[in-house]
């Protein structure tokens, strides 16, 4: 799936759950933190030589053991709730790999594999026949529902996603918002 996916539902996972914006932060960036192993695209893109992304995309950070490590990373890095951060961490990362499974086939028909128990056993991966495309139908409706969900809690709670970056920019939404309005009355 798409790392914005990840985010959005990441982070609607955090909105009653998590009580401050810096954990919320935190147990967000865990739902797309698995694809730092995606960071191989870049290399590969400015050296035109290289083939990382696909060496390492789903391996690194898609492993059980980069689920106890990005989870263990963000509880040290948090101030209150840790056990909670941990474990909404630990989940995250988990329903990324699961989602990963589910609907990250590429255009070309090519299934992607995780590579759970990397790197103590690179041969064990998981995979299913039935991985929809990246732009699948079924992950655009998933997109779309998450952000029907985004736009109920900016709505209810005057909270977005925005505020995993930062508090001023979550608040600056609704003051472009109160401006909008105010200019058409």
């Amino acid at each position: 799936m798409a790392p914005v996916a990840h985010l959005l539902f990441s982070w609607l996972t955090t909105v009653k759950l998590v009580k401050n914006r810096r954990e919320r932060a935190l147990v967000s960036s865990a739902g797309v933190l698995p694809d730092i192993d995606g960071i191989g695209l870049v290399v590969d893109w400015i050296t035109d030589k290289t083939n990382y992304y696909a060496m390492y995309h789903h391996y690194i950070g898609h492993s059980i053991y980069s689920a106890l490590l990005i989870s263990t990373l963000l509880a040290l890095l948090s101030k209150t709730q840790r056990k909670l951060v941990f474990l909404l961490s630990f989940f995250l990362v988990h329903f990324h790999i699961v989602l990963d499974i589910i609907g990250s086939k590429g255009p070309d028909g090519n299934q992607w594999p995780v590579y759970y128990l990397y790197p103590v056993d690179s041969s064990f991966n998981i995979t299913w026949s039935g991985q929809w495309e990246l732009n699948a139908w079924q992950n655009q409706l998933f997109m779309l529902v998450l952000l029907i969900f985004s736009i109920y809690i900016a709505v209810t709670r005057k909270l977005t996603f925005l505020e995993i970056f930062s508090e001023k920019l979550n608040q600056e939404v609704f003051s472009m918002y109160n401006r909008y309005v105010s200019k058409r009355h």
